[in-house]
C-alpha cells in the first residue's frame, strides 16, 4: 500500500469553513535604518511593524464543515490557513495543544477589511 495514503488516513483532519480573522500584526509600521561598526560596516534598511493585538482561538470554540465540534485538546497539530478574501493572514507562532493565533496584514490602513479564511487542522503522529 502507499505509505503516504496509510500516513494521511491515520491522523484526525477537520476543514473549518470562513473563520473571521480580526486580529490585526500592527499598530505602528515604522522604518528602520541600522549600522553596524563592528567587523563588517554596513548600513542596513528595514521596515518593522510594532504592536497589534493577535486573535487566540481555541479548538473548543470552532466547528468542522460537517458540524461537528472539534476537541478541546489536539496532539501535535498542525494548522493550515485557506484564504477566501484578498486580506493576507497568517499564524502567530506555533499552534499548542490547546489553540492558536492569527492575525491579519493591514495594507495602507485600511482597517475596514477582515480576513476570511478556511482552516484545515490535522492531528500528526510524531516518530
Amino acid at each position: 500500500m502507499n505509505l503516504t495514503l496509510d500516513y494521511l488516513k491515520s491522523n484526525r483532519k477537520w476543514l473549518v469553513r470562513n473563520l473571521l480573522v480580526w486580529g490585526n500584526s500592527e499598530a505602528v509600521s515604522v522604518r528602520m535604518l541600522m549600522t553596524e561598526h563592528a567587523g563588517t560596516k554596513r548600513v542596513m534598511y528595514s521596515d518593522e511593524s510594532i504592536g497589534g493585538k493577535s486573535q487566540v482561538i481555541s479548538y473548543d470554540e470552532l466547528v468542522d464543515s460537517r458540524g461537528n465540534r472539534l476537541p478541546g485538546e489536539i496532539n501535535n497539530p498542525v494548522v493550515m490557513l485557506i484564504p477566501r478574501n484578498s486580506s493576507h493572514c497568517y499564524l502567530v507562532g506555533q499552534p499548542s495543544s490547546n489553540g492558536f493565533s492569527v492575525a491579519r496584514e493591514i495594507p495602507d490602513h485600511d482597517t475596514s477589511q477582515d480576513g476570511l479564511v478556511d482552516l484545515l487542522i490535522m492531528e500528526v503522529d510524531l516518530p
